[in-house]
């Protein structure tokens, strides 16, 4: 059965085909109310749907987005892409899904294939990113909202979302010396990761703002996976002492130490107290549940798109600086924190 046009809507309505495109545009306040009426029905009549090709010619617009997310599998981010496509699909755009699984050479790929696509603009939500994907996006003229990286240029088509991690970070921190915790450990991710530098960074200026020389902490680098979790607390397991208290680089890091605590017979958080950060939806599920870094995931993704819209609809100058808005954490306490018993305090 072929593909009913816009002529044939045109014919039904007693119409000219471009009354029919204003009606479809939505730039129907000059017409009459009857002749849009009328229009209107011969399209629900004819089943007409309009080719989306042919309203990206007319609009210069393909109303879809990309975006690039590091690892799928993570719970923070589909999270993070169902607040950006609850928000696109509610302006009538459709996203492209790309898993880069940390590689860098294959989200280079996926800028290019997405430039190709002619989307409309790229959502950057991974936490390895190369500049050089900014460069070959500002070339193709696509806008690019990306979350959590300091960039090294300037242009009318990026803004970017910053995520306090100190904060939370701090409170994490407070929250555990509070409790009598003075020898503490890190789980990090891979060290090349600038998000990894980032939150080893804000948890040891946080140890050091309560006298405690950051060179006596225990750190360990992981992959932010929950087995990367679990090899950390097998190494920790090796030191003369076991820390009080631990904060991971992640969630699935965090549990992965408690999976392995408990095949130790380490009991948290009475011999270990661990926190995460992202507070994704597995942590609240865990035994005990966990005390973590809370990311508001979903608005983050309504606020990248929100942000997107905006750098589609300015006006553009030929170079702006790079806006950047700030996103809050905060510690979410639950049971996997307590006390440091009294024989392990210093």
């Amino acid at each position: 059965m072929s593909r009913t046009t816009i002529d044939e809507v045109a014919k039904a309505a007693g119409v000219s085909k471009a009354t029919v495109s204003r009606v479809l545009s939505g730039n129907h306040k000059h017409l009459r109310t009857s002749t849009r009426l009328r229009v209107e029905k011969a399209i629900q009549a004819l089943n007409f749907r309009p080719s989306s090709v042919a309203r990206s010619l007319t609009s210069k617009r393909t109303h879809t987005v990309g975006v690039l997310v590091a690892d799928i599998s993570n719970p923070f981010y589909p999270d993070v892409f169902h607040g950006i496509e609850d928000s696109a699909l509610q302006q009538g755009y459709s996203v492209f899904l790309c898993n880069t699984n940390y590689d860098l050479a294959r989200g280079k790929d996926y800028i290019q294939s997405l430039i190709d696509k002619r989307v409309d603009g790229v959502l950057i939500m991974t936490s390895s990113f190369s500049q050089e994907w900014l460069v070959e996006l500002e070339r193709s003229n696509v806008p690019v909202i990306l979350l959590d990286w300091e960039v090294q240029t300037r242009g009318h088509n990026l803004s970017t979302i910053a995520v306090d991690f100190q904060r939370g970070i701090q409170a994490a921190v407070e929250h555990l010396v509070q409790w009598g915790h003075r020898r503490f450990a890190h789980v990090g991710g891979p060290p090349h990761l600038q998000t990894s530098k980032d939150r080893r960074t804000a948890f040891l200026q946080a140890v050091a703002a309560h006298g405690i020389d950051p060179a006596t902490v225990p750190v360990i680098d992981g992959n932010l996976r929950i087995d990367g979790g679990r090899q950390a607390m097998h190494e920790l397991l090796s030191l003369p002492e076991l820390p009080t208290a631990l904060f991971a680089a992640n969630d699935l890091t965090a549990l992965g130490v408690l999976l392995e605590a408990r095949a130790r017979g380490i009991v948290v958080p009475e011999q270990l107290s661990v926190i995460g950060l992202d507070d994704i939806w597995l942590a609240a599920q865990s035994d005990p549940p966990l005390t973590t870094v809370a990311l508001p995931r979903y608005e983050i993704g309504q606020l990248a798109m929100r942000l997107l819209f905006e750098l589609l609809e300015k006006p553009r100058a030929d170079y702006i600086e790079v806006v950047s808005t700030l996103v809050r954490t905060s510690l979410v306490v639950r049971g996997s924190t307590g006390p440091a018993r009294p024989e392990m305090r210093l």
